[in-house]
């Protein structure tokens, strides 16, 4: 997860379009996947891809930690590590640990004028602000 592509509405912001495809279908799946089954299933979507790129893009996957591969009897298996919304609030967690390392009032400032303009973004920002603060002093 070294590259984030800005301006994007989903998980290719950190993945490949092929590979934010691919998960979406193995996560879809709620269970193992074999790369015969994710062939099938992006050709179903209309893709048209070699078994061995599909191949390719399952064991990168599991590289890159997304997926955790097994076998069964002589195929390979893959399951995701986490569920997509895990994988979001990561995804979101690192981001917002970067920019606050190193940006930390910009990003403050740019979140509540971008917040702001929403009166009901910026109400749900103070609600939320306000549950951290008592649970702040309810430890303290």
């Amino acid at each position: 997860m070294s590259v984030f592509r800005f301006g994007r509405g989903d998980a290719s912001t950190i993945l490949g379009p092929l590979e934010d495809e691919v998960m979406k279908l193995v996560w879809s799946a709620q269970s193992s996947v074999t790369v015969a089954e994710m062939h099938s299933a992006l050709e179903q979507e209309g893709r048209k891809l070699a078994y061995s790129t599909v191949k390719a893009v399952l064991s990168n996957l599991a590289a890159k930690g997304h997926l955790k591969k097994g076998s069964k009897g002589k195929a390979n298996v893959f399951v995701p590590v986490m569920s997509e919304a895990s994988f979001r609030e990561k995804v979101v967690g690192e981001v917002l640990d970067a920019l606050t390392q190193d940006y930390r009032n910009p990003l403050l400032v740019s979140l509540v004028d971008r917040l702001g303009a929403d009166p009901k973004m910026l109400n749900e920002l103070e609600r939320l602000v306000a549950i951290k603060k008592s649970e702040g002093k309810r430890r303290g």
